[in-house]
């Protein structure tokens, strides 16, 4: 009751600052937002203000999983993927808030076409509800945003490829002073940035600096909705800074979460003798180094694995590969991540010919939406209880097929 009290008190003062001639690098949110860069463009006269297109907009029908009970199938939306042009932008004098995922104007306004809000509107994004933003840090010169989140996955599929995006657009990676985004954490983050010659001296580090204001800021469309294009431009970029990788034989790998802190298979000791019997190999992603994580999945003709970072690699997988993914079976569509985030890798398969598969598990203990004050990705990323007689019912349809028929709810 208190917390709720003082939540609505703070978003109250903040509602009564933003009517207040104070700009939001001193004090309040920003002043409203822009519906798209042209409305800005048009109300501004940024004399720097300019876009460059370089993917068009794609409309692709999905697939349901052939294998999906019909339970499960109402989870696979939406059928008809919507994915937006993706290009280059430039602003004057433009800031990003590392917590909001925002971009704001010189005139103090957020721009909402490129800034992470979920819910009515442009007025979720947590920046109207902050009473101050912090202090703000200039920086000079030609900065690129690349900037998504640390995670794995959203480093390599949404945040490298923007480099491409800006090279297509005619800006290569030296024509930018500086790059707004984590500093690499990973050894797999650290390889892929020294390749791209994105040196820690140029890396605007944002777990330091959260509010920053660059002189001259390019940005890309938000690769949140992209499609079959992007994903291909994503992987041929990605696959052109691996050092040398050979496809070996064809494997069958095992993608275990038994090193990671949550969404770990509980019983992953009863699962591995069925997958050890099929002839899989248990692998650690994390210990592997980039160029053998991309021959592995390269060369791999059946990946099964819990939801989770390491299913990332499957942008190297070849067409015609096949992938099981042990999912949660708490699903409320009504949960931002779960409706728009689950289905991440069963995307990711229909754009790159992976055949997909998923095994629905028992969440331990687990409500849809995380308690007050607790980690989201206690609903995320649950730990899973696998059925084992039901996964191996589906593991032996997988690997031996039969094109006629589709299992069904028993």
């Amino acid at each position: 009751m208190l917390i709720d009290l003082l939540r609505g008190a703070r978003n109250s003062a903040a509602r009564a600052l933003e009517l207040l001639p104070i700009s939001s690098r001193v004090l309040g949110p920003p002043k409203g937002f822009y519906s798209s860069f042209q409305e800005y463009v048009g109300a501004t006269g940024d004399r720097l203000a300019k876009e460059w297109f370089v993917l068009p907009k794609e409309t692709r029908q999905m697939n349901v999983p052939n294998t999906a009970l019909d339970r499960w199938k109402e989870i696979f939306q939406p059928l008809v993927h919507l994915s937006p042009g993706f290009g280059l932008y430039c602003i004057e004098n433009g800031r990003f808030h590392r917590h909001s995922g925002a971009i704001t104007t010189k005139d103090d306004r957020l721009l909402a076409s490129f800034s992470a809000w979920m819910g009515g509107g442009p007025r979720d994004n947590w920046l109207f509800k902050k009473v101050t933003l912090g202090s703000v840090k200039r920086v000079q010169g030609n900065i690129l945003l690349l900037v998504l989140d640390r995670n794995y996955y959203h480093f390599l599929i949404e945040e490298i490829p923007r480099i491409r995006i800006a090279e297509w657009a005619g800006f290569p990676l030296e024509f930018f002073d500086h790059i707004l985004m984590y500093s690499p954490m990973h050894a797999s983050q650290r390889t892929v940035c020294d390749r791209l010659n994105i040196e820690l001296k140029r890396i605007i580090p944002l777990e330091s600096n959260s509010h920053v204001e660059c002189q001259r800021l390019y940005f890309t469309t938000p690769p949140w909705r992209y499609g079959s294009a992007f994903t291909l431009m994503a992987r041929e970029f990605l696959l052109r800074i691996c050092n040398g990788s050979v496809i070996g034989k064809k494997r069958r790998i095992y993608v275990s979460r038994e090193r990671c802190t949550h969404g770990k298979i509980s019983n992953e000791d009863q699962l591995l003798p069925i997958l050890f019997e099929a002839g899989f190999e248990k692998i650690f992603p994390e210990t592997l180094s980039f160029d053998e994580q991309v021959a592995l999945f390269q060369g791999a003709e059946c990946i099964v694995g819990a939801h989770g970072a390491g299913l990332t690699n499957i942008i190297f997988s070849s067409p015609g590969s096949r992938l099981v993914e042990i999912r949660n079976s708490t699903y409320d569509q009504n949960e931002p991540y779960q409706a728009k985030s689950g289905n991440i890798f069963w995307r990711l398969s229909e754009f790159l010919g992976i055949e997909y598969h998923a095994f629905f598990a028992v969440p331990n203990g687990t409500a849809y939406r995380a308690p007050e004050a607790a980690g989201v990705e206690s609903v995320r990323l649950p730990n899973l209880t696998v059925d084992i007689d039901s996964f191996g019912r589906l593991l032996r349809r997988v690997l031996t097929p039969d094109p006629n028929s589709t299992l069904r709810d028993p």
